[in-house]
């Protein structure tokens, strides 16, 4: 009789851990709480134009493996992904006008600004290696005070609900670059991708063979039926959603405010890139994201969304700087795990409380599921 595996949640984790698992031979259910696969990543349509309505979601990768995998299922669009920032020189002076400048900072852009010598006096001053246990510290030491208050201080403050002081400067490295070599692309990995249609069809194409039963949450008060049912289980969701504790884990919601433009040419847009950063505090929101210039959809119309952040949703994990949620999340795990017969596994972005891309949840999934595959077949 074949083993039967139990995933909990069909976004990039579940949807690759389940084809991975049910082209070894395993039977797999992959449990959804929603109507629809793909979790954040999904794209949507609206009067014909595919928007994401939970913000910008670009796959990039320098992971061979998983580079080879996503192109089997059809992800090989390339798309080069340039960010723009709206900066106000004067942050005081409402009248100022606003400067759009390229995020990472590029030195070559900001020498032809009148604040250069004052950037330059504090570069000149940084350390060797970026310092500090706490986001700002860590920031300020890698680009300067004048530099983090104009790209980064309010941003982050709209983002995280809270100073940037009390966040970890675990994740600042790999979010935050001053750039010295004029390189404009966002991301350096091997590989990026855009789907002309969103990435729906992409996991759609992962999930075709699986079993997958959507609008059924699942959790802690499943077990029984669980150790019953399945040899083994695939956790992906958000642990204190799983064990029915909302609030014992810190989480950062966005809502996307999405609205639709008529526009005169087909391929038409009306901000400037796909994703503007807005960091000042004229506005409640952090950037604008218009997928169009990404899909590049030649349709009359496009959408624009503004990510206000605060939302009660689960999309991104609070890492503070005493690390007292990564605990917690441990500590729900072993809960979790304690409820069952069977073996648990926890994986991908929610369940393992990581702020972590798409190509990373995608390794997520199939480390889980070569363990698995190695532990009920021996």
């Amino acid at each position: 009789m074949r083993r039967s595996i139990a995933i909990v949640g069909a976004g990039w984790t579940g949807a690759v851990a389940g084809r991975l698992l049910t082209d070894a031979g395993f039977a797999v259910e992959v449990m959804e709480k929603t109507d629809v696969v793909g979790g954040h990543s999904r794209a949507e349509t609206m009067n014909g134009v595919v928007y994401e309505p939970n913000g910008a979601h670009i796959f990039h990768t320098s992971n061979a493996t998983v580079n080879e995998f996503v192109n089997a299922h059809g992800l090989t669009r390339p798309y080069d992904h340039k960010v723009l920032t709206e900066v106000y020189l004067s942050p005081d002076d409402d009248d100022h006008e606003s400067r759009l400048l390229s995020w990472p900072p590029q030195v070559s852009e900001l020498r032809e600004l009148p604040i250069w010598p004052r950037v330059e006096q504090e570069l000149a001053a940084l350390p060797s290696q970026p310092t500090g246990d706490n986001f700002e510290d860590y920031v300020v030491s890698m680009m300067g005070r004048t530099l983090y208050d104009l790209f980064i201080r309010d941003y982050t403050a709209k983002q995280w609900g809270r100073p940037a002081t009390e966040l970890s400067a675990r994740f600042a490295p790999k979010r935050v670059e001053l750039r010295h070599d004029g390189h404009r692309g966002l991301f350096r990995d091997r590989w990026q991708y855009f789907p002309p249609n969103g990435i729906n069809e992409v996991i759609e194409s992962v999930l075709s063979p699986v079993t997958v039963t959507l609008n059924t949450e699942i959790t802690i008060d499943d077990a029984g039926r669980l150790n019953q049912d399945y040899d083994a289980v695939i956790v992906t969701a958000a642990l204190d959603e799983f064990a029915r504790c909302p609030g014992e884990l810190e989480w950062r919601g966005i809502e996307m405010v999405s609205q639709y433009h008529a526009t005169d040419e087909s391929g038409g847009v009306v901000t400037p890139a796909y994703v503007t950063n807005r960091p000042s505090m004229r506005v409640p929101y952090t950037r604008t994201v218009e997928t169009k210039h990404a899909t590049g959809q030649q349709i009359g119309g496009t959408v624009v969304s503004e990510e206000i952040p605060g939302a009660p949703r689960r999309h991104y994990p609070v890492l503070t700087a005493d690390g007292a949620n990564e605990r917690r999340n441990a500590e729900l795990a072993e809960k979790i795990a304690g409820c069952f017969d069977i073996p648990v596994y926890f994986a991908g972005r929610l369940a393992t409380y990581r702020y972590i891309n798409q190509d990373e949840a995608i390794a997520d999934a199939m480390a889980v599921a070569n363990r698995v595959a190695e532990e009920l077949s021996g």
